[in-house]
């Protein structure tokens, strides 16, 4: 089986969280599966598709030293994107890919799991994360788009911490600090395993040889098409638009609030994070005993359908606290989401959690 390899020169922010939806529309419509390879040209911030930005950026500090904060169209949490890694996106026909996430992840993860190994490192998948020794070295999420399926993920060449943690909303300087020492716990690079930072080139070539090892496929040295090209300028271009960085924040002016708090006899607002498999972030506004207006963020990850989570806030909307649980079926049940983060039954333990908060018990 023939597949393209496209190796590309550093990018901005903005295109590289749209280099691989330019790539899926082209497989989506017959093209070839495709192997991204490139780099960033300077630092930003990547926040997942279904946070707000507001409860995870620390704005003030990315505002004064000019680092963008760029939305992508796959889940997961935030990260600081720095020169320090190095990125890949695996771009397949939709009709090859497993439709489990796990099998996904599994799937097309295990050549770069070897690269590491070639290295002399102890990786293994967990999850949709490759570790070394137990500490992350790399990040991965997925996506459907149309008749294609997106894996993007990256290896860690060298860390910034310091930088990473600074961009990050936290609730103290003491809190930041502890931030920075636990990523230095959880997260490690190429540079802190081996002592030193290969060659990108090198990387390049040694993935380049699992996937053609691991999948029993061989790869033609390529370039993007022109249309693939157009297709991605726009695409970029839309991505740097406010109306889309701070959509989900945007979508929820009214529910800006990290704790519980009773506005009147009447009226709540409370928010809760819930950890499940990933985080869910729930914010909500009681009015009258029912649910006026609900958000629902986090770092996992909807593969399908498109716009699940708007679909369900939504449906939510109106519900007394007794309906909460048969909407939440129900909504599954209709749309039936591929979801890789949490289940039904954590929502609905989320959900449970929040109505129990005195706040929220006075006003219901």
């Amino acid at each position: 089986m023939s597949w393209r390899f496209v190796e590309l020169p550093p990018q901005d922010g903005y295109h590289m969280v749209t280099s691989f939806v330019a790539v899926a529309d082209y497989v989506s419509k017959g093209g070839k599966n495709t192997l991204l390879l490139f780099s960033v040209k300077e630092p930003f911030v990547n926040v997942g598709v279904h946070q707000e930005v507001w409860l995870e950026v620390d704005l003030d500090f990315t505002k004064a030293h000019n680092i963008p904060v760029v939305r992508r169209d796959l889940g997961g949490g935030t990260v600081v994107i720095t020169q320090g890694e190095h990125d890949y996106f695996i771009v397949i026909k939709a009709n090859e890919a497993p439709r489990d996430p796990v099998r996904l992840y599994s799937t097309y993860l295990t050549p770069i799991v070897n690269v590491l190994r070639d290295y002399g490192l102890n990786a293994s998948l967990r999850d949709q994360d490759i570790v070394v020794n137990g500490k992350k070295i790399s990040g991965n999420g997925a996506m459907n788009y149309e008749n294609a399926v997106v894996i993007a993920g990256n290896i860690l060449m060298e860390l910034d911490v310091d930088l990473m943690s600074k961009c990050i909303k936290v609730p103290s300087v003491k809190f930041r600090d502890k931030m920075a020492k636990d990523m230095r716990d959880w997260l490690t690079s190429l540079k802190d395993e081996l002592g030193y930072v290969p060659p990108r080139e090198e990387l390049n070539k040694k993935i380049k040889q699992a996937f053609e090892r691991d999948l029993g496929i061989k790869f033609e040295d390529s370039q993007l098409t022109p249309e693939e090209i157009e297709t991605w300028e726009k695409l970029a271009e839309d991505k740097r638009r406010e109306e889309w960085v701070y959509y989900k924040d945007n979508r929820h002016p009214d529910l800006r609030t990290e704790r519980c708090v009773k506005i009147s006899s009447a009226v709540a607002l409370c928010h809760l994070d819930y950890k499940a498999r990933k985080l869910i972030r729930l914010t909500v506004k009681f009015v009258e005993g029912k649910l006026e207006e609900v958000s629902i963020s986090g770092d996992f990850f909807v593969m399908s359908p498109k716009g699940f989570v708007e679909y369900l806030e939504d449906y939510l909307r109106g519900s007394r606290p007794e309906e909460i649980n048969e909407r939440i079926e129900k909504a599954f049940e209709e749309k039936k989401p591929v979801i890789f983060g949490f289940t039904k039954e954590d929502l609905k333990n989320a959900f449970n959690e929040v109505l129990k908060k005195p706040e929220v018990q006075e006003v219901i």
